[in-house]
């Protein structure tokens, strides 16, 4: 199968399914017909703008991230930290964030599509996000700038 056409099944499979892992995706690719390997895909999902986002249950689910969505990515990235941001800490030149049980991923990918020139890189967990900022003082404006969107 060509490449526009797996993507195009892809798309097709997370608008009509709730699919939490690339191992779900690889499988409902293959219950199509189509075999995919792990680096295949995650290639797809980044190339796709494909992100993590909560399902109407509350669930981490995969979701077609759109530049034409009426919300910017610092808009959602906001409204992300406000609604599951715990605590903002720093620690030298790295930020670490606590969210919500479930929602680092989320506000990481929002942070990792802005990308803010401040920050190196990130490093999610289940609740816990490790920003990397370039020095101390970058990484006081991260704090700075988290605590303000928490308001």
């Amino acid at each position: 199968m060509k490449k526009v056409d797996r993507q195009r099944l892809i798309k097709q499979l997370i608008m009509e399914n709730e699919i939490e892992t690339q191992d779900d995706l690889i499988a409902l690719l293959e219950q199509s017909g189509v075999k995919a390997t792990q680096a295949t895909v995650s290639r797809d999902v980044r190339e796709m703008s494909i992100v993590k986002t909560h399902g109407s249950d509350g669930r981490v689910k995969y979701a077609i991230f759109s530049q034409n969505q009426a919300a910017s990515s610092e808009e959602k990235l906001k409204g992300s930290i406000k609604d599951s941001v715990i605590r903002v800490e720093r620690v030298q030149f790295m930020v670490i964030v606590h969210t919500d049980m479930g929602a680092a991923d989320v506000v990481t990918n929002f942070l990792d599509e802005v990308g803010y020139d401040e920050i190196a890189g990130t490093v999610a967990g289940v609740d816990t996000i490790i920003i990397i900022a370039r020095s101390e003082e970058e990484a006081k404006t991260v704090v700075t700038n988290f605590e303000a969107m928490m308001k």
